[in-house]
């Protein structure tokens, strides 16, 4: 039987690490933040929804369907959920934004909600690392 976290196989979230150059920690944090369930479709007040183990966002949809994600990949499929969510991240990296705030961009660009989710992703970082 295979070790899972938040209904996540070990392995996937190992793989998603590997194939996307982003640390383990970072995901396992992130994962830990959102708190989200396999099956979960949340509404957010700006009325986007929210789907899965990571809670990925409904506006990355049109984004990952060019590669063959889904809807459903993201509620229903945590495997494939954390590869959405960590190429999300690698995305968000990419942008050649400082580590922490590229990082918190998973959450929101906009300063303050940025700022905001950084010093919870330090907490929650420091204390999967420590």
């Amino acid at each position: 039987m295979p070790l899972l976290i938040n209904d996540i196989p070990i392995a996937c979230i190992n793989r998603a690490a590997v194939t996307y150059h982003v640390p383990a920690p970072v995901i396992l944090s992130i994962l830990r933040l959102e708190n989200g369930r396999n099956g979960d479709a949340r509404r957010n007040k700006n009325g986007t929804l929210d789907f899965g183990v990571f809670q990925i966002n409904s506006v990355w949809l049109r984004a990952l369907e060019k590669y063959g994600y889904t809807r459903h990949d993201l509620q229903y499929n945590p495997c494939r959920s954390t590869y959405a969510a960590t190429w999300i991240i690698s995305q968000n990296i990419s942008r050649n934004l400082p580590t922490w705030q590229a990082l918190a961009a998973w959450h929101s660009m906009t300063p303050k909600h940025n700022q905001s989710y950084r010093t919870r992703l330090k907490t929650v970082y420091t204390s999967l690392v420590s």
